[in-house]
């Protein structure tokens, strides 16, 4: 039989070959790039721009974009960054290529210009559907006039572990779009669109119902000070959850037959839904939406974040009162950790703008205030904040107030001042100094444009003013030349403090300044508001 040696010998050479050429396209990794990098994206002019995704290790990865050519070798793990020299804002359509050995990728319809986050929960999330005065711009988006205003929406995602990817991409505003998109991100994002005239990029994550401690990132939530009664709060969540899952699910299991008999009887079902435990695969745990819809977007080059959140940390003024250090926190946190994945550790000391709370029957009578003073500190203590203020244009009866427009218009007013340097009034009147003349105390203001005013040409309204009892009544409040306002009573003969808008719900204000920006609300005092009501 040694005639068939030599036949037997090529099959045996051929299955090598054709085993070695599976196992060679097998160890072969896909050329990707980050989802961020699809077609339609905008990338953000005037800085270092972090072009990254993975390949086979050790691979040398040729970038191509607005004339620059860029290289690197990937690392161990097939991952690779390359950085773009800063790029000047341009609405012509360009390609990026990106090449690594035989493989290639071409991603098209790129634009330069401007690239902001919007995050935080449901007054963020809320969408251009649900907006009074969404006709004109759904109408527009229809027309095509939003060519250069590109959407990237971020899946709901909550982790407890940082992901390095999502499933997502970038689209061009349309009237499908924008109609699922952050009304308010969409507002600050066409009024700079509209004033700035470069492309506008806006990045939409956000989450209805989340406390702040969502998106805080693992290594603050673990090592900075102020988030240290978070994590003993959910570490004895961990403990208790065995228990608790038990009891939730016989309690889910009995809810769902009385949905079930009621959908049979015809009747609607009043009794609410048991709560989840928290627990490691909860969504909501925290740092669960940081690992999910931000620590996927990093390092991609932004100009600043616009941040609307804050109603589920004012439920009680105690837990309200540690919101300042707790977003100061989650701030530098997530400067620190967009520095460390960019090459060469840049820092990136982005401006993160807030909106500061609405005008809500409902929210707490002691935590929405606290919450709205914590806000105002976090601009004036922090390192490139800022606040809007929106106490005129909330809905005593909805939590999510449907006028968005006003919002964003003030975010970009903010931005346009303090970003990108025109010289604009951006505040409404922000509370600095008071000292005492006779029974009366004289507040002084920044922040005053061309003069205080009364909006309405009404008394000043929601002013009170309290003795050493530290009883609050209502005061007589009067404007006095450009930058102060006058407060007494004749209830208080020797006033010490002052309070304005210092409610949950001050309706209908009318003091702000002449350019119409209302003034935040405030107090001179740093009495205990939640041991007592005042």
């Amino acid at each position: 039989m040694s005639f068939k040696q030599p036949h037997y010998q090529a099959k045996i050479a051929r299955l090598s070959i054709a085993i070695l050429c599976v196992l060679t396209c097998l160890s072969q990794a896909e050329l990707q790039l980050h989802p961020l990098f699809t077609d339609h994206a905008i990338l953000q002019q005037g800085q270092a721009v972090p072009v990254w995704g993975s390949a086979d290790a050790g691979e040398k990865v040729r970038i191509r974009f607005g004339g620059q050519t860029k290289t690197s070798t990937t690392q161990a793990d097939g991952k690779w960054v390359i950085l773009l020299d800063p790029l000047s804002a341009s609405a012509e359509p360009r390609t990026l290529s990106v090449s690594a050995g035989s493989k290639s990728l071409v991603i098209k319809d790129l634009l330069v210009g401007e690239v902001w986050l919007c995050a935080g929960q449901s007054n963020m999330a809320r969408s251009m559907g649900g907006m009074v005065d969404k006709k004109d711009i759904i109408e527009d988006a229809r027309a095509g006039k939003f060519e250069t205003i590109r959407l990237f929406k971020v899946p709901l995602s909550g982790k407890n572990q940082a992901q390095s990817s999502i499933k997502a991409s970038w689209a061009k505003c349309t009237k499908e779009t924008v109609n699922g998109f952050s009304g308010t991100g969409f507002y600050f994002g066409h009024t700079l669109h509209r004033d700035l005239k470069v492309p506008v990029g806006l990045i939409h994550a956000n989450w209805g119902g989340t406390n702040a401690s969502c998106w805080i990132s693992k290594d603050t939530l673990e090592n900075d000070p102020a988030a240290a009664d978070l994590l003993r709060g959910f570490k004895g969540s961990l403990a208790r959850y065995p228990e608790a899952k038990k009891i939730y699910d016989i309690a889910l299991a009995e809810w769902t037959q009385k949905v079930k008999a009621a959908e049979l009887a015809g009747k609607s079902l009043t009794d609410i839904e048991p709560r989840e435990p928290m627990g490691l695969e909860h969504p909501k745990q925290p740092a669960g939406f940081y690992n999910g819809m931000i620590a996927p977007l990093q390092p991609y080059a932004v100009a600043g974040v616009v941040w609307s959140q804050g109603e589920s940390n004012a439920t009680t003024a105690p837990k309200a009162a540690a919101y300042r250090n707790l977003m100061l926190a989650l701030i530098s946190g997530w400067r620190a950790d967009w520095a460390k994945k960019t090459p060469g550790d840049q820092r990136r000391d982005f401006p993160f703008y807030q909106v500061q709370l609405p005008n809500f029957a409902g929210g707490d009578p002691d935590g929405w205030p606290i919450i709205r003073e914590q806000m105002l500190q976090i601009w004036q203590q922090g390192k490139n904040t800022g606040m809007v203020v929106t106490i005129d244009v909330g809905n005593p009866d909805d939590i999510h107030p449907q006028n968005k427009r006003i919002v964003g218009d003030r975010l970009a007013r903010f931005a346009r001042a303090n970003t990108y340097r025109k010289n604009i009034v951006y505040s409404g009147p922000i509370y600095k100094s008071m000292q005492m003349k006779g029974k009366a105390l004289v507040l002084e203001f920044d922040h005053v444009g061309s003069g205080l005013s009364n909006k309405d040409s009404k008394a000043l309204r929601h002013f009170t003013i309290a003795g050493e009892d530290e009883k609050f009544v209502n005061a007589e409040a009067r404007i006095d030349g450009k930058g102060s306002v006058i407060v007494s009573s004749p209830k208080v003969k020797n006033p010490q403090a002052v309070r304005y808008a210092w409610s949950n719900n001050p309706e209908n204000p009318n003091f702000s300044n002449k350019e119409g920006l209302p003034a935040s609300p405030f107090r001179t005092d740093d009495w205990k508001t939640f041991d007592k009501k005042q």
